[in-house]
């Protein structure tokens, strides 16, 4: 196993002196280390999280995946608002956008995991609507300066409206990431955390994207979650028609 597996799986007593990084994006928080006020709950890095929420398809671990950013966003802010995964909350640090609960953070953890050969990602279509308002944050960092793909050879706006920024991604785990998964999946103390992706994915695994943002906006609005949403009119609409 790799140093950089072994970190991800993490160690529940071996503590973690400083975090290595990649290409200047924090690579992985020690995981399972005590936490006030209860030593006893484990913890989980967002790396690690990412893996199972990808991986897990009932009670195993499959290559199925998850499609589309946007889903992907709401099934991770479910975990903490539905799942009680508090991690969630703590790592990713949700924030209202143009398309309702958003992390930034989520881009830079999948674009780590890609780059270490642990999930793939592949178009399956165009950007819905709430796809690409998400993703015009992101455009606007890339252009200022980071020179990951699809943005390396962007050099204006007009055509980053034209880069696979619009199109609808399919994020799936690797050979390496799905042995990796189920490793982790064997830890005991995983077992809070795959439970509660299993609670979120199972019931939500058959909604549309509509019907999973209609859930979200009506069920989040009074909380302000959907306050600077672009589409929070369209969705709402849609959602009363089914």
């Amino acid at each position: 196993m790799s140093w950089a597996e072994t970190e991800l799986l993490g160690s529940k007593t071996q503590p973690i002196s400083a975090t290595p990084t990649l290409g200047g994006t924090m690579f992985a928080e020690p995981t399972f280390m005590p936490t006030a006020p209860n030593a006893n709950v484990p913890t989980v890095s967002k790396q690690r999280l990412l893996l199972l929420l990808l991986g897990l398809d009932g009670p195993s671990i499959s290559k199925k995946g998850i499609g589309g950013i946007t889903r992907l966003q709401k099934l991770l802010f479910l975990l903490w608002k539905e799942a009680g995964i508090e991690e969630v909350d703590n790592s990713f640090e949700f924030k209202p956008y143009k398309a309702g609960p958003y992390s930034p953070k989520l881009y830079d953890e999948l674009e780590l995991l890609e780059n270490l050969g642990l999930i793939q990602s592949e178009v399956q279509g165009e950007a819905t609507e709430a796809e690409a308002v998400e993703l015009e944050e992101l455009s606007f960092e890339q252009l200022m300066g980071d020179d990951a793909p699809p943005f390396q050879h962007v050099t204006s706006r007009a055509e980053a409206s034209t880069a696979d920024t619009f199109e609808e991604r399919r994020f799936t785990l690797t050979d390496k990431g799905l042995k990796l998964a189920k490793e982790m999946l064997e830890k005991p103390e995983s077992k809070p955390f795959a439970d509660g992706i299993r609670k979120i994915k199972s019931k939500f695994a058959n909604y549309s994207l509509q019907d999973l943002l209609y859930h979200v906006y009506t069920k989040y609005e009074a909380d302000g979650w959907t306050s600077e949403s672009e589409i929070r009119d369209n969705v709402l609409r849609k959602g009363q028609l089914h």
